[in-house]
């Protein structure tokens, strides 16, 4: 199971994008033959990418020491718990201060960069505290 793993995730992510594939077309019959391709590429370059990164990791490792131990997963669970209520408070207070201020309506670009911003410090302070 441990070898197939990986091609079965990759297979049911390609199957993943093909329905997303399939609901875009369905709702927004307009869409752009370029626009299906290019999202269907980079997600099938994305999952290849990332498969070969970590056929690169397992030929490099050399010893059964695992990478995380229990310690390590307490505390990348403690992380999540505390910045999930940080992530909550600080968003509401967000728009609360909006509110406050008078804006009535948010752009999605300033939303989807609000929340790039959010998965990036996530990202980084869950690698911050794997390393610890």
């Amino acid at each position: 199971m441990k070898k197939w793993g990986s091609i079965i995730i990759a297979a049911v992510i390609v199957g993943g994008v093909c329905i997303g594939v399939f609901f875009g077309k369905l709702f927004v019959p307009d869409l752009p033959v370029g626009t299906i391709a290019a999202g269907f590429g980079g997600s099938v370059a994305g999952i290849g990418i990332v498969m070969g990164v970590e056929k690169l990791r397992q030929r490099r490792k050399t010893n059964n020491v695992p990478e995380v131990d229990e310690r390590t997963w307490m505390n990348i669970k403690n992380f999540y718990a505390i910045s999930l209520y940080f992530v909550l408070i600080g968003s509401m207070l967000l728009v609360c201060i909006l509110f406050a201020s008078g804006v009535r309506t948010i752009e999605i670009g300033a939303l989807s960069i609000y929340l790039l911003l959010l998965f990036m410090l996530l990202g980084v302070g869950t690698l911050v505290v794997k390393r610890r």
